[in-house]
């Protein structure tokens, strides 16, 4: 038995003790090589898991031998070709399940929620098993779990044991809510947010290529215009400097923070703190489609200057001035290619 083997029968049965999942159902996978996978058979219980239950399958998804994959291989072949996940968990976590019946997403509760999973979207399906992947896999390359209604989960990861915990801290939050809402929140509550989502942008609002002194001019304005943003960094003092930088095109700018408002936008790295990341992730993140913060967690950005923790104590205007600044319309690459 291969490590990869053992490792996969190991989180099968913990998912089956942690009742993530239950009787035949789930499916797991991980990545071998380029054109090599080992997914979990048909009919095979997680908790029970043995060397046979396990098939060596193509990226086409076809078996290595005469055995019968799961029901799911396509879905899982399409989130490899379209994300960089090295294993992929699906189980029916119960309270998610209920949860999924009246909700369209999972806003976080707790902070660790937010840094973790941050929002996770629920995806509508009308077939027993996934035959359209393609709006699944596009938010498994922002979310690391992503909620199918009436269906359960799917979770990627680098490790089982990353893809495992997604999962469970997901059953664990959507708990929490219940128990928040007395037990009423699968059939009345509505989405709940942790904090008081930044205004729309105006219809018609100009878009803007993303990284131009045009864009950063307006994200400026826009936070100091905001009430709320200024509120927050005047209460904490925000005083300090923080360089946004594209790796592939070496773009960066640097805004200057005085006692709770931006008094200076310069082109250049000499920020106290950086923040550097590929296009693609940034556009995610001022296009609405990852939060900051979770893109830092995931390894999408990286705060390659200054600490965290230093960080930490102007949270709640940072997050802010990010809610406000994805608000603000970009040009799509594939808009601007076209132009």
């Amino acid at each position: 038995m291969t490590n990869r083997e053992s490792e996969m029968i190991r989180y099968g049965k913990l998912l089956f003790e942690r009742r993530l999942i239950s009787g035949w159902g789930g499916n797991l996978s991980c990545r071998l090589g380029r054109d090599d996978f080992l997914i979990t058979r048909q009919h095979a219980s997680l908790g029970f898991l043995a060397s046979k239950d396990l098939v060596r399958v193509k990226s086409n998804g076809k078996p290595r031998r005469n055995q019968r994959a799961s029901s799911e291989t396509p879905m899982h072949m399409a989130i490899y070709a379209g994300t960089d996940a090295q294993v992929i968990v699906h189980v029916h976590p119960p309270m998610v399940m209920a949860f999924s019946l009246n909700h369209d997403v999972f806003a976080p509760v707790s902070y660790e929620e937010k840094y973790t999973i941050g929002e996770v979207p629920v995806m509508t399906q009308d077939t027993p098993t996934v035959t359209k992947p393609e709006k699944l896999v596009d938010a498994l390359k922002y979310n690391p779990v992503v909620i199918i209604k009436a269906h359960g989960t799917v979770a990627v990861g680098k490790t089982f044991q990353e893809a495992f915990l997604f999962t469970d801290l997901l059953e664990e939050a959507v708990h929490c809510q219940f128990y928040r809402a007395g037990g009423a929140i699968a059939a009345a509550a509505p989405n709940l947010r942790l904090e008081k989502p930044a205004a729309a942008a105006p219809q018609g609002c100009e878009s803007f290529e993303p990284f131009t002194r045009e864009h950063m001019q307006a994200l400026v304005d826009s936070a100091n215009n905001d009430a709320e943003f200024r509120a927050h960094g005047a209460g904490t003092a925000l005083t300090t400097s923080l360089t946004l930088h594209v790796e592939e095109t070496n773009q960066a700018w640097t805004v200057r923070y005085s006692n709770g408002e931006i008094t200076e936008l310069s082109p250049g790295d000499r920020g106290e703190f950086m923040i550097s990341g590929r296009g693609e992730w940034w556009e995610a993140v001022f296009g609405g489609r990852m939060d900051p913060f979770l893109a830092t967690q995931r390894g999408k950005l990286f705060l390659r200057r200054g600490e965290l923790a230093e960080l930490s104590r102007w949270y709640k205007a940072f997050q802010r001035a990010f809610s406000i600044w994805q608000t603000i319309p970009i040009q799509q690459a594939s808009t601007r290619q076209k132009s």
